[in-house]
């Protein structure tokens, strides 16, 4: 199993691969037990059901729970406390505001400055530079951008890198890694757009059909534009039209489901 997992990965960097052999290698990364020399693969086919399986804790529902069915108090205890409980409320809630907004603009700092330093980030900007491009080899590349997994936090410089390999680089599996790499950082508004306008320059169709996968998945209702051009498109596999058609349908129902 180990070695037929093997060739496929040979056959996944060097483009061969099927839809369904890329979707036995996600499932097989989905194991607890990998091989050590795998694990460095692992990254790429493991996010999205990672971030599925993503549930409030025990602790943090029990908690809820508390505050949602506090005990009863008397309506003695309520007048006699009623005042004091004011006058703290508002004290809390000014130190609270000001402890806020010091808090958010050191950690701000802290985290640019981390995500500017660290290892992973440093490997990116050595590898994925334009002008290092001609000197490295496709696996190189996508090792490079599997260090963005490692990142909690990715700053303008680092989505910009994978934006640009998404759009330019030369080797299809590579463009496909960091388009799955981009997805993790959704709530970039910067990535968003990136995303959509990669809709109208991709020709591979495993990258269109993962583009408009994670669009789906994020729930990005500005996609449909582009999505319907390329259900129009004669010329496109059906593969990919077909799935043009299915994420239109699928981001019509989340604009007209209610909040």
């Amino acid at each position: 199993m180990k070695q037929d997992i093997e060739k496929l990965l040979e056959r996944y960097y060097d483009g061969e691969t099927s839809l369904a052999e890329e979707k036995q290698l996600r499932q097989f990364f989905q194991q607890d037990n990998i091989p050590a020399h795998l694990e460095k693969h692992a990254h790429q086919f493991r996010y999205f059901v990672d971030a599925r399986n993503q549930h409030p804790s025990l602790a943090f529902t029990n908690q809820l729970a508390a505050k949602l069915n506090p005990p009863e108090v008397s309506q003695f205890g309520r007048l006699t406390t009623w005042g004091l409980r004011l006058a703290a409320s508002v004290t809390l809630l000014i130190l609270g505001f000001a402890g806020g907004i010091v808090y958010n603009n050191w950690r701000a700092d802290q985290i640019n400055t981390q995500v500017a330093d660290s290892a992973p980030a440093l490997e990116m900007k050595k590898v994925l530079a334009f002008e290092q491009l001609p000197k490295t080899s496709a696996s190189e590349r996508i090792q490079a951008v599997n260090q963005s997994y490692e990142l909690s936090q990715a700053d303008q410089a680092i989505t910009q890198l994978l934006i640009n390999t998404l759009n330019f680089d030369a080797n299809v599996n590579v463009r496909l890694a960091a388009c799955q790499a981009l997805a993790r950082f959704e709530n970039e508004p910067d990535v968003r757009d990136a995303l959509i306008q990669s809709l109208r320059v991709q020709t591979d169709p495993n990258i269109q059909i993962t583009l408009i996968e994670i669009l789906v998945a994020i729930k990005e209702k500005r996609a449909v534009i582009e999505m319907k051009r390329l259900a129009q498109n004669q010329q496109l596999l059906d593969v990919v039209r077909l799935k043009a058609k299915e994420g239109i349908n699928r981001l019509s129902r989340t604009q007209n489901s209610p909040s």
